[in-house]
């Protein structure tokens, strides 16, 4: 005969499952008496894809779920990361909390709330009593995706949001060093951006995935198109001027979002040994059409803003890998003539990984290969200025 479990504390029920963050959600519906009535609920899960069920888990004792479930249908609104304020509204118990929440009647009748990620519409199937809680099963008769950003999150008594870049590379020092470090390179961009007639940049790593600019410098008639801060998209196919001459564990790390199809990884690794051959990367414009430009711009205004959903940025990072020019690894005939996008050359530490890439973009086009291969030359050139002046720099970072 086994000796029987110990109780469950209720602390330590908590405790433990305070450690498994959930989703946010308000359910909503209108009343027997025609007032709209809405709940903060974490516990929404998928039931059964065949028949479509969703469930919630209410307090027996919950008063707001007393009035809740005298609704014809019911509206699970899932809430995005920014609707916090919305949350903390719609979990107190002041009277007429929809006074102020913009919303718009499902097509059952129940309140969908602005802003939601997602939108179940659904009616009440069955409420199976479990232990102190109810768990109400419901129909889905619709549901749909509203906004392509990432939910809320409660977690250990607070909210917070879900970010899709999991595996960083550094943390915040690491990413203020490479900026002061940017600092050495901004008399070299200012001569380039003078000389050249175009724009010139410093960029630095923000983590694995993503580059940032530090430090830009015009001439002629180039203008600011990348504000200081933005994040630049660095995943396959994408980086790949960085990622040529970065460390063989961060190559390993970036082909490892390629796939594992052989022929585009040995396509990949071709190319980045190719660029790392020349010291240089060059990318030819693709299109002149302002719609594709402005198509550009607008994706990269999207993906810098953040806290997309990682399907979101998965199809956002394979509509700019279309839209945007591919590096260029063939060698450029001296008198043929190129619509040229821009040149990259990295900053090599003394460990020989990148620490810093200058940008040239907004150059004078079109250009004789002859003239392409001067600008790469002035380009190595500035780069090869801000390694002379790493080691000192760094020095009195480290101090």
């Amino acid at each position: 005969m086994t000796d029987p479990l110990p109780l469950i504390d209720s602390l330590r029920y908590r405790e433990v499952m305070g450690h498994y963050p959930t989703g946010v959600t308000v359910v909503t519906g209108i009343a027997d008496d025609g007032e709209p009535v809405g709940m903060v609920i974490g516990t929404f899960t998928a039931v059964s894809l065949d028949p479509p069920l969703v469930a919630f888990l209410p307090t027996r004792a919950s008063r707001t779920f007393a009035r809740l479930r005298t609704a014809r249908s019911f509206c699970i609104n899932v809430l995005a990361h920014d609707q916090v304020e919305l949350c903390r509204t719609m979990s107190s118990p002041v009277p007429a909390k929809f006074r102020g929440v913009e919303w718009s009647a499902s097509p059952a009748g129940a309140p969908a709330i602005a802003g939601a990620v997602a939108h179940v519409h659904c009616a009440p199937r069955q409420a199976i009593e479990a232990g102190d809680h109810f768990i109400q099963v419901c129909d889905v008769e619709s549901m749909e995706v509203r906004r392509q950003v990432t939910p809320l999150l409660f977690f250990q008594g607070g909210y917070g949001g879900f970010s899709p870049h999991g595996m960083t590379a550094g943390g915040d020092a690491d990413l203020i060093s490479g900026i002061r470090l940017a600092d050495l390179a901004r008399p070299q961009i200012e001569v380039l951006a003078r000389d050249l007639a175009c724009e010139a940049a410093v960029l630095v790593a923000v983590n694995e995935f993503e580059l940032t600019t530090a430090a830009t410098a015009h001439g002629g008639s180039a203008v600011m198109r990348e504000l200081l801060g933005e994040r630049l998209p660095m995943k396959p196919p994408l980086g790949e001027a960085y990622v040529a001459w970065a460390s063989d564990e961060a190559v390993a790390r970036w082909l490892a979002m390629v796939g594992k199809d052989p022929d585009r990884l040995a396509a990949h690794r071709q190319r980045l040994a190719a660029i790392r051959a020349r010291g240089y990367a060059a990318w030819q414009i693709a299109s002149s059409g302002s719609g594709d430009q402005a198509d550009v711009a607008a994706m990269m205004v999207e993906y810098a803003a953040g806290d997309l959903t990682p399907a979101r940025e998965r199809a956002l990072l394979a509509r700019m890998a279309e839209s945007m020019p591919s590096v260029d690894t063939a060698d450029f005939a001296d008198e043929r003539e190129y619509d040229i996008g821009g040149l990259m050359a990295p900053v090599l530490g003394e460990d020989g990984n990148v620490v810093l890439l200058l940008r040239l973009a907004q150059l004078p086009t079109p250009a004789s290969g002859e003239r392409i291969k001067r600008w790469a030359s002035d380009l190595r050139a500035a780069a090869a200025q801000v390694e002379a002046s790493l080691p000192a720099a760094t020095a009195l970072l480290q101090v």
